[in-house]
């Protein structure tokens, strides 16, 4: 009896926990920026939307997310990479403008997907329009496939705990501060190049008058005595040539 009871008790458990885990199925919001604590008006910032299927293979996932769209606009939507990239859309609802839909799924059960942990689903491009609180949550009824659900692989049935979604809570502060763009240094008055010197031609030194030595007395050219002596022996020699002749 008492084997029975402990089987019993055990089983219990086990349905407990798995019971857990199988409504352990959610999607969640994430600042791409965690260290913001106020969204400035007029930013752009981003916002990750995450999945955990508890450990279930899926094959696609909806989120349908509801916005305030007078404090903030859901500019685009980026796909995760959880389920296929090439099969991934994210556009505002038709019909409104304070509904996004974003879309993932996998072509066949031969790619289903599955996480134990909050994995990136989609990342959100948001702006911040008005100051004062914002809220983005996820429109999610149980058993209706039209709003915010996870896919089963197996039987395609809709395995997302509505009741564990949470709203997620944005604080939309003043215009953050405009740089103010340097002002661009006056430049002072150009001087005026003073004009050019013209340099005037090099004059020619005159050449230094070389000093003539100083004659303190003319040489003697010869005494008036030799000069009648050579005068009488040239008529002597003369007159003796001419009598020779004779």
């Amino acid at each position: 009896m008492k084997r029975l009871v402990t089987i019993l008790i055990t089983g219990l458990v086990f349905l407990a926990a798995n019971a857990e885990a199988v409504n352990a199925q959610t999607f969640t919001f994430q600042l791409t920026d965690p260290s913001k604590t106020t969204i400035s008006q007029g930013s752009n910032f981003g916002v990750n939307v995450m999945i955990n299927t508890a450990g279930q293979q899926t094959i696609s996932g909806d989120a349908l997310i509801t916005f305030d769209s007078t404090k903030v606009n859901i500019d685009s939507a980026k796909a995760g990479g959880f389920y296929n990239t090439d099969n991934f859309s994210g556009t505002i609802l038709g019909g409104s403008t304070s509904k996004f839909l974003v879309s993932a799924w996998e072509e066949s059960i031969a790619h289903q997907k599955s996480s134990n942990s909050d994995v990136l689903f989609a990342t959100l491009n948001m702006t911040a329009k008005s100051q004062g609180s914002a809220t983005l949550s996820f429109d999610c009824t149980a058993g209706n496939t039209a709003d915010s659900n996870i896919t089963k692989a197996s039987d395609q049935t809709d395995i997302l705990n509505c009741s564990s979604l949470k709203t997620f809570n944005l604080t939309i502060g003043p215009p953050g501060p405009t740089s103010t763009p340097s002002a661009t240094p006056t430049r002072g008055p150009t001087a005026t190049p003073n004009p050019t010197s013209t340099p005037r031609p090099t004059s020619t030194p005159i050449p230094t008058n070389t000093p003539r030595p100083t004659i303190s007395q003319l040489p003697r050219s010869g005494s008036a005595e030799v000069t009648v002596v050579a005068l009488g022996i040239g008529s002597l020699l003369t007159v003796l040539g001419i009598l020779i002749i004779l």
